[in-house]
């Protein structure tokens, strides 16, 4: 190795990049715990608790190379090779994922799901391809084809305005604004 461990100093912050320790936890929340490079058939089982755990694509991957360099400082070739193995079949999986997303359909998680999983999901898929069809056979509707009600038996639409105060339940009397007007246009108001 070329370059000469440097540990972190007491009082020196953690993730600093003033030293390179390859054995201590910076951050323990996302650590998964019981990896080990002893055997070989500790660095299996290392790799099968690596698959099965629920972190990230990435984060598996990380925790897959921090062990295979571990293995290999301390000499133990045949374990690095276990590590490097698991690590290889990952970056094929990543390649996979990236083409899929280059080929603008997107990373298609069915792939890495159980089997009633991923029949639901190709379903879902298959029946909104089907729409997709649908929806492009159909016949487009624009307005020029929709008639002018001005020009139809009915004839045009006109509004009407509320004239009446609502808020006397007993007796509605004619709104202000329109009392006024009656009054100036000299029609007869039977309210006042």
């Amino acid at each position: 190795m070329s370059n000469k461990r440097i540990p972190r100093k007491p009082g020196q912050p953690a993730k600093s990049d003033k030293h390179s320790d390859l054995y201590t936890d910076e951050n323990p929340v996302g650590t998964i715990k019981g990896l080990k490079f002893a055997t070989v058939d500790d660095a299996e089982k290392s790799v099968k608790k690596i698959e099965n755990s629920s972190k990230t694509h990435a984060h598996k991957i990380q925790a897959a190379i921090a062990m295979e360099q571990r293995a290999r400082v301390m000499g133990k070739k045949a374990e690095a090779a276990v590590y490097r193995k698991y690590i290889e079949k990952m970056k094929k999986i990543t390649k996979k994922r990236q083409q899929m997303k280059e080929d603008n359909r997107g990373f298609q998680p069915a792939m890495m799901l159980h089997e009633p999983t991923k029949k639901k999901i190709l379903a879902k898929q298959a029946k909104n391809r089907k729409k997709k069809e649908q929806q492009e056979d159909a016949p487009a509707t624009n307005t020029a084809s929709i008639p002018n009600p001005a020009q139809t038996a009915m004839g045009p639409r006109f509004t009407t305005t509320n004239v009446m105060d609502r808020r006397k339940k007993r007796r509605p009397d004619v709104l202000k604004r329109f009392k006024d007007y009656l009054k100036q246009a000299g029609l007869n108001n039977n309210n006042d």
